[in-house]
């Protein structure tokens, strides 16, 4: 599979300093009744989470709900559904042929609160690639398209089920990804030079980030707060992902850490800085503060 469709990890070093180690809080997000794997990716300010989960005939369907389990599921389309983000409004957004493994081949949807599908369009056209964090002050969206003209992966942001759009990244780059969208529409993601990098674009103004360790070989940022506050995942050498804070005024990270896990993906932040993640222990709400985490 061509590895810029792809999207992957990759990446650099940058200065930056660490934040002390808080005492997180981590709780555990229930499975889907009845799934084979369970991932979440996206979470509203009100707690809800969306994601995708694996039934027993291995076919991936999404869902949202409250992470004590309490679900509606769905499907966009054929070849998998993936919910990729959700907002306090009741939307949600990600995409169908999730199963492809195939940026170029996945239709991207955006699912009202009534359930009505949008497919994602530009120009009336269908766009193919994911959708990812979606803000609740403007319901717009972050994410990436396959352009088939220029055969690359181009961030973008949309609106009410249309591209409204491309990120502008003026780093030369080969294939360039938006996954996080906050009020100010500031919007995170990762362009490939390579190797991949993450960037942060506010008021025009972008910002390379990369995680700071010598063993790092590649950094995504994934989302972003009202708050300034964003997450990410950075690959070291032997390939494990880890994931991290990054408090953008102080140019801080801290560790996002479960234990006894070895791979930890963090994928969505909301504005009471909630984050979502996926680890090979299973996918799990980590808080930096206990009085912001969800109980159940």
């Amino acid at each position: 599979m061509n590895s810029l469709r792809a999207v992957l990890l990759g990446s650099c070093v940058a200065v930056a300093a660490f934040a002390p180690a808080p005492a997180a809080v981590i709780v555990p997000i229930a499975a889907v009744p009845n799934s084979v794997s369970t991932v979440a990716y996206g979470i509203s300010d009100d707690n809800v989470v969306a994601g995708g989960f694996v039934d027993g005939d291995g076919v991936e369907h999404a869902f949202f709900g409250t992470p004590d389990g309490q679900y509606t599921t769905f499907d966009a389309g054929e070849g998998g559904s993936e919910a990729r983000g959700i907002n306090s409004n009741g939307i949600v957004v990600g995409m169908a042929n999730s199963q492809s493994g195939d940026t170029a081949a996945q239709p991207i949807f955006e699912r009202k609160p009534d359930g009505t599908l949008l497919n994602v369009t530009r120009a009336g056209v269908q766009l193919f690639g994911f959708a990812q964090q979606i803000n609740t002050s403007e319901d717009k969206f972050a994410g990436v398209y396959w352009d088939f003209t220029n055969h690359h992966a181009v961030a973008f942001v949309g609106e009410n089920g249309k591209w409204r759009g491309d990120v502008k990244i003026s780093e030369v780059h080969q294939a360039s990804a938006a996954r996080g969208i906050n009020g100010t529409d500031a919007v995170v993601g990762s362009y490939f030079r390579p190797p991949m990098h993450g960037f942060l674009l506010s008021n025009r103004t972008l910002t390379t980030i990369d995680y700071p360790a010598a063993h790092s070989t590649g950094t995504e940022l994934e989302g972003i707060n009202d708050n300034g506050l964003a997450i990410g995942q950075w690959t070291d050498k032997k390939g494990a992902v880890h994931s991290f804070l990054l408090d953008i005024a102080s140019n801080s990270f801290t560790d996002i850490k479960v234990k006894g896990a070895t791979q930890v993906q963090a994928w969505a932040i909301n504005n009471n800085g909630v984050v979502v993640l996926n680890s090979d222990l299973g996918p799990y709400l980590w808080c930096a503060k206990k009085r912001a985490c969800p109980t159940h």
